[in-house]
């Protein structure tokens, strides 16, 4: 997988090595694409509430949107290659050899400087999850009824690829060495995920609330 780019590869593909016991594709990957699905979906309900635009100066403003959603989407696609790349340094660092103090020295910082880029791309990812819920945010005063079960998922899914990305955050920081670096990832990634995870509810309140009327007031109101 490391030697085609995400975008080339088919659905089946993908998770056929995914199921493998390769190390990657893995759960950086994963919550990566995961992202560009969110992006993708973005740019469906942008598209449908461009198509549905009664005001004509509406327009600007929701391809303006819709090409931020494109964008959004290639980069999520990039960092899935990236996670790939990352990781096989790591794999390649943990192979150097260690037989001697200067090898196992060498060794050391080769890993150490792999897990730092390992730990980057997905923080990379979660700040881009972020990107996306804030732009759901714009997009869902303009959403059409019929696209709000797909803005609702978009929204959903982008909550949970910030989780995922910040898990592998978790992962990598865990063989990180004390360090400035260390330090100022961990409060990036605990910024991260409050935001996420604030943004998120104050998104789906009213959103799920209309989605689940036909349910009553007990089912209007439930999470």
């Amino acid at each position: 997988m490391a030697s085609h780019n995400m975008r080339d590869v088919t659905i089946r593909r993908f998770l056929d090595e995914l199921a493998s016991q390769e190390p990657v594709p893995g759960g950086g990957a994963v919550a990566a694409l995961a992202g560009a699905a969110v992006a993708a979906l973005l740019q469906m309900v942008i598209a449908l509430a461009l198509r549905r635009a009664k005001d004509p100066g509406a327009a600007p403003a929701l391809a303006f949107l819709l090409e931020r959603a494109q964008v959004l989407q290639a980069r999520f696609e990039e960092l899935a290659d990236a996670d790939v790349a990352a990781y096989q340094r790591v794999a390649d660092a943990l192979a150097l050899p260690r037989s001697t103090d200067t090898e196992r020295a060498r060794r050391s910082t080769v890993l150490q400087e792999a897990l730092v880029g390992a730990a980057e791309v997905p923080l990379d990812t979660a700040r881009l999850a972020g990107e996306a819920l804030r732009l759901a945010s714009e997009v869902a005063p303009l959403c059409p009824r019929a696209a709000r079960s797909d803005l609702v998922t978009a929204i959903h899914l982008a909550r949970a690829t910030s989780a995922a990305a910040l898990a592998n955050v978790d992962a990598n920081a865990l063989s990180l060495d004390e360090s400035s670096f260390r330090w100022e990832l961990a409060r990036a990634r605990e910024d991260l995920a409050d935001r996420a995870c604030i943004l998120t509810e104050e998104l789906l309140a009213p959103l799920e609330g209309g989605l689940r009327s036909w349910l009553g007031p007990r089912g209007a109101s439930r999470a």
